[in-house]
Order: structure tokens, then C-alpha cells, then sequence
């Protein structure tokens, strides 16, 4: 980074005694090298191709030192990067000095508000929660093209697009130029969330686990009608709680329509590969007169219509009994403790029309973008890439992951990889975060090597493994994570704000009241007048460019 840049950062060191600016600045940001006389590149067509000290293959990366300055955005439990051994071990490995700076989360979008409108850059911003989509899209001028980068210099990057397209797409840019490059990360589920029941509850009642909604409802009705938890206390059962639409629509995979965590209240259709706004599709109204009989017989929560995640969180883990029959979460033993034991995973339930999914995995949860970011003050991009192509060997990959070898994990000489022992009182997807960038970086492990490597099999992503094997054939495609223009970005936002607004209000009136195939036409109607033809139009749009850039 350049020295007025590092001039940037002490000014915003002071101004955090007043509102906690970026932090960790200092140390200067000058490249350096034997020449100083190289090639940059800025823009696409123009790839750097170094000076005397760039070894275009193998490593070191230079023969003499050259700095790099990162920057990230610094969570609670995220490590300090500079004292990571593995990026240590990387400096000694590639003659490159990383000079990371980084930024508190708590106020990133002014501390990056500043950072932008100055044009005082980083060489690199590290890590997808540093630049959103709109930061790039609206600021392509600040940033290098890297398509040609990965064609010369990255074979590892190359060979990892090759196997997995879907990370050349999702980082593709409408103009056709990619200006971030993506991440994935290892041994990553296919599947999203797991539906579970409470197994002791349908032994005690002399019940089998239900296979359809309608055999779901009967359980679920013995569950409220009779003492299922044994406590001698038949009226303090809860078959189905939750926390408002956000989980509620996570229920609604029977009637064939399964949402997107990249963008709200969107499917895409299993059979067209379109794009559906599930709240004005007709399954979604058969589900919702589903739920709202469920709520009149008092089968479902109450409270699952205003209740915070705490609220809910409280009724599963009350202490002394069992309170809940089913739900609905990324992994079941972790959401049911202390009584994890009671809970079994539930096979999806078919719907009124045989429909039987689980929600799949997003790419946002499988493939991180935006990870690694070179900005046009970088004086040495073919240096910065040649960094991001080693950061994605199996190796590396896996250590920046959970942790470094001899601390996380053990390799041993015929390359299989174990997971040690976290230290006492600390479980393990804690400390990984504490030792590793975790999600940070533009990691990829090849099918081979994960294969090599064993989870533990009772909690976290081994458990979450497990269960996905179970429900592999049943896991619905979501709609991928595509670009947006800046254009299309803003016009979603406007649109979105009364659609939003009024889904929530009608769901939750339907829910409680009923009447929603009376009101529906006209609700349609409604939403149609807040362009929700128009923001289909621009999904259609960005999922073709999506589909196109493959």
C-alpha cells in the first residue's frame, strides 16, 4: 500500500478514540524489490509481467522481498492474521510480506464509505465482509480485472474453475470481467437445513415418524393432545415453534418451493430453472391455509408469530423436560440440546402433490465471492495473484480453514489429515475461528484431498455430513448467487422495501385470521402494482448472465 494510504489509516486510528475507526494500521505499506522498474496492470488486457525479481512459476513467488498491504474486516472472534503461523510460514515460502491492516465490523460501512471516497486503497481486500457486490459494481474503476491474472499465472485457481464452474459464475461480472475471485470451502454439505422430530415423544405415543404432511398433522395433534413429553402434564407440549416468517418458510419444501438465503422470498422452480417469488405462488397460498389450521387447532406456537430467536432458543432448551415435537435446523443434535438424545432427522415429508425437498445449500454457504479483491493502487498484481494461486493449494486451503497442522490439525506421512483435541473448555468451530481465517480467502481443496480427511463423526460439520448423506436425494437447487449490475441493484432495493413490507403483513394476518383464498387474487394484484413483474424481470435477467458466463 502506498505511503499516503498509511497517512489514511493514522487518521482514522485517531478519529477511533471517537467512533472506533479502522484499527490495526501502521508499519507501512511500501512494495518492495530488487527493481523498481516493472509492468503494471490495471485494466483487463494489461497483465503485469514483473521485473527480474517475479518467478513467473514455483517459489519463492520473487527473489527479493516485496510487501503487500491487506486489508480485512476484524470480527470479535476473528485472529489477528499477522500472528497466524501458517501466513508466518507462507511469508518464508514466498518472499512476500503481507502488511495486514484491519477493520473492526462493528463500523465497517463508514470506515469503507472513507476508504472509497478517498481513493487511498489497499493492494488487496481480504475476505468476503470487506466489499459487497455494490461496492464493486458501483467502484469497477478501483479495482483490476483478474480473468487474465488466472490465465497466466494461476494454475490452481484454473484448475479449481475447470472442476467447479459454478465459481467462475457466481464472480463473473455483467460487463464480463471478473474483479473478485471466490472461495470454497472444504467438505461443505449439499443440503441446508435437516427436518428432525422428537422420537421418544412417538415411542411413548405408539406413533410412527410421518412420511406426507397429512400423517405430519396427526402426529403433531397427538403431540398437543396428549402428555408426549411424560411429564404428567398434558398441556405443555409445543409440536411446532419458531421464529416468525423467517423459519416458517423453511417448512413449506413439501409444497415444492424452497427459499434462497441470497435473496428473500425466491426459488427457483425444479422443473423450469426459473425464478419464482414464493409468496405469490400458488403452493405458497395451499401452504399457508396448511399452517393457518395448524394455528387455529393450536398446534402450532402461538407465539411463533412475534417471538424472537431467544424466545424460541428458551423452549428448546428448557431444562427439565422436553417442551418441542419438531423443527427444523442445519444440524439436529446442536439444536435440541440438552435433550439432543430425544431427536432423530426426519426424512422430507411429501407434499399434497408427492413434492419431497430439502432446501440445498446456497453457494453463499458452500462458495464464498468477493474473497480477494486487487485494487489499481497495487504495484505488483501479478505478485498479489500469484499469492491468491498458492493460498489455493489443498494445503493451505485445509489450514486456513480449521487451523495450522501440529495445532488443529495432524497430517500424517501418508497425507491423512485428523483433527486434534481443542483446548479444555472450548469447543471446536470456536477455536478454529480463533487460530485460522476460517472463511477468509480464496481457499479450494480438490476432491482427492478432502477424501483424505476425517471429521469428527458427533458434532459440528461430521455430524452435519452424516445427515446429509441421508437426505442427498431429496436436496432442491436453489437459485444460484448471481451479479447485479449497479443499475438492477438499486431498483431491487426500491422495489423490495413495499413487497417485503406487505408479504410480512399478510402472512402473518393469514396465519392467524385465515381468509387468504378469498384475499388472494386481489393481493396478487397488489403486489403486481409494486412492480414485482419488473423485480422478476431483473432476477431473469442476472440468472441468464449467470447461466450465460458458464
Amino acid at each position: 500500500m502506498k505511503e499516503k494510504w498509511t497517512k489514511l489509516g493514522k487518521s482514522l486510528i485517531c478519529l477511533a478514540l471517537v467512533t472506533s475507526m479502522l484499527a490495526g494500521c501502521g508499519g507501512g505499506g511500501n512494495s518492495s524489490s530488487s527493481s523498481k522498474e516493472q509492468t503494471s496492470g490495471g485494466t483487463s488486457g494489461e497483465v503485469a509481467t514483473g521485473d527480474d525479481n517475479f518467478n513467473e512459476t514455483g517459489l519463492p513467488i520473487v527473489k527479493e522481498p516485496v510487501e503487500l498491504t491487506f486489508l480485512y474486516v476484524k470480527g470479535a472472534n476473528t485472529m489477528d492474521f499477522k500472528d497466524n503461523a501458517m501466513f508466518q510460514q507462507m511469508e518464508k515460502d514466498t518472499n512476500v510480506k503481507i502488511n495486514w491492516q484491519y477493520a473492526g465490523d462493528a463500523d465497517w460501512g463508514e470506515q469503507k464509505s472513507l476508504l472509497l471516497a478517498s481513493g487511498d486503497l489497499p493492494d488487496v481486500f481480504f475476505g468476503d465482509n470487506a466489499l459487497k457486490d455494490n461496492d464493486i459494481a458501483t467502484n469497477l474503476d478501483m479495482f483490476i480485472p483478474l480473468e487474465d491474472y488466472v490465465e497466466k499465472y494461476c494454475p490452481n485457481i484454473k484448475a479449481a474453475w475447470e472442476a467447479e464452474p459454478t465459481m467462475r459464475q457466481m464472480v463473473t461480472n455483467p460487463d464480463g470481467h471478473i474483479y473478485t475471485l471466490p472461495g470454497k470451502k472444504p467438505l461443505r454439505p449439499k443440503g441446508c437445513d435437516t427436518p428432525f422430530i422428537n422420537k421418544a415423544w412417538l415411542d411413548r405415543l405408539g406413533l410412527e415418524i410421518p412420511t406426507t404432511v397429512d400423517e405430519w398433522y396427526e402426529v403433531l395433534k397427538a403431540f398437543k393432545e396428549q402428555d408426549a413429553n411424560g411429564n404428567g402434564d398434558p398441556n405443555d407440549e409445543i409440536p411446532l415453534t419458531g421464529t416468525a416468517l423467517f423459519d416458517w418458510i423453511r417448512y413449506i419444501n413439501p409444497w415444492g418451493l424452497t427459499d434462497s438465503i441470497q435473496e428473500n422470498f425466491l426459488a427457483l422452480d425444479q422443473e423450469t430453472l426459473k425464478p419464482v417469488f414464493i409468496p405469490a405462488d400458488e403452493r405458497y397460498k395451499e401452504a399457508v391455509a396448511f399452517f393457518h389450521k395448524l394455528y387455529a387447532e393450536g398446534i402450532m406456537d402461538p407465539e411463533f408469530i412475534t417471538q424472537d430467536g431467544s424466545m424460541s432458543d428458551a423452549k428448546w432448551k428448557n431444562a427439565d423436560v422436553s417442551l418441542v415435537g419438531t423443527g427444523i435446523a442445519w444440524e439436529t443434535s446442536s439444536a435440541t440440546q440438552p435433550h439432543s438424545d430425544e431427536y432423530v432427522p426426519m426424512l422430507p415429508l411429501a407434499g399434497p402433490n408427492g413434492d419431497r425437498y430439502i432446501r440445498g445449500n446456497d453457494e453463499i454457504i458452500i462458495y464464498h465471492r468477493n474473497e480477494y479483491t486487487i485494487t489499481t493502487a497495487c504495484e505488483h498484481p501479478e505478485v498479489a495473484m500469484r499469492w491468491a494461486d498458492y493460498f489455493s493449494t489443498d494445503d493451505i486451503s485445509v489450514q486456513s480453514y480449521w487451523g495450522p497442522y501440529g495445532v488443529a490439525l495432524n497430517k500424517d506421512e501418508d497425507g491423512n489429515i485428523t483433527f486434534l483435541d481443542p483446548p479444555e473448555g472450548k469447543n471446536g468451530d470456536q477455536w478454529y475461528w480463533e487460530i485460522s481465517p476460517r472463511d477468509y480467502g480464496p481457499k479450494y481443496v480438490t476432491p482427492e484431498f478432502e477424501a483424505k480427511i476425517t471429521l469428527p463423526e458427533d458434532s459440528g460439520d461430521g455430524a452435519k455430513l452424516k445427515e446429509d448423506e441421508m437426505m442427498k436425494e431429496f436436496v432442491a437447487k436453489p437459485y444460484p448467487v448471481v451479479n447485479y449490475t449497479a443499475e438492477q441493484s438499486e431498483e431491487i432495493a426500491s422495489l423490495t422495501v413495499d413487497i417485503y413490507k406487505y408479504v410480512n403483513e399478510t402472512w402473518a394476518n393469514w396465519i392467524v385470521n385465515g381468509g387468504i383464498d378469498e384475499q388472494w387474487d386481489a393481493y396478487v394484484d397488489q403486489l403486481n402494482q409494486m412492480g414485482l413483474e419488473r423485480l422478476m424481470e431483473i432476477y431473469q435477467e442476472a440468472l441468464d448472465a449467470y447461466n450465460n458466463a458458464g
